[in-house]
């Protein structure tokens, strides 16, 4: 029976073919999901309100955005936006960022960005409160997939940065020192991170900027 007709589970796996997928995401009722297809299945995740996680998903990306105007890395940052590449995938990460020559690529008015029109982000980010198993599991070998070149996963209640390089052939390695971002050491992410239990945005943000001058 086709999924359109009935409830839709959410923040699971569910095999459905690729454009009763595009059909589905958009639904109206799905339109605050975040939306991902890799290997003939969907998986539709409630958004995050937990105050946690939008803490650190608003201190990380203050931490790259300082880090790319110190280094004048040209930094090109996604908020939860959608990827597609027809017939095969799709995936809305937390985070993401075009790097490089990469940045400012997509052009203004873009709605879901088309993989077969456009470069894929350089470094793709989910932050994980209640959905570490995916991240590290099914999403890992999505992107793996996808080629992209670095992923990181946020573990918001364990604060730990889990971080992979993903090399050309889809194979991944463990990483301490991010390539994408110009030899960025993730432990000061980690660290600064560490202090919002502590401190405020602003004094977390003036300590990172001292540790990467």
């Amino acid at each position: 029976m086709s999924l359109t007709r009935l409830p839709l589970p959410t923040d699971t796996w569910t095999s459905v073919a690729w454009d009763e997928f595009v059909q589905l995401v958009e639904r109206p009722e799905h339109q605050h999901h975040k939306a991902y297809y890799s290997n003939g299945k969907m998986r539709l995740e409630t958004m995050p309100t937990g105050s946690d996680h939008a803490r650190d998903h608003a201190i990380l990306m203050l931490l790259i955005g300082l880090f790319g105007m110190v280094t004048g890395i040209p930094l090109d940052p996604r908020d939860a936006c959608s990827y597609r590449r027809p017939g095969s995938d799709e995936f809305q990460p937390d985070i993401s960022y075009y790097v490089g020559d990469h940045a400012n690529c997509i052009p203004k008015g873009t709605r879901i960005i088309n993989l077969e029109q456009h470069p894929k982000p350089d470094l793709v980010i989910e932050i994980s409160d209640t959905t570490l198993a995916d991240d590290k599991g099914e999403k890992r070998l999505q992107y793996e997939a996808l080629r992209i070149s670095e992923y990181w996963i946020w573990d918001v209640r364990n604060v730990q940065l889990i971080a992979f390089s993903i090399s050309p052939d889809g194979s991944s390695k463990r990483i301490d020192t991010s390539k994408v971002l110009s030899n960025l050491t993730l432990s000061l992410i980690v660290e600064a991170l560490r202090r919002s239990d502590v401190a405020d945005q602003s004094a977390i943000g003036a300590w990172f900027m001292e540790q990467i001058r």
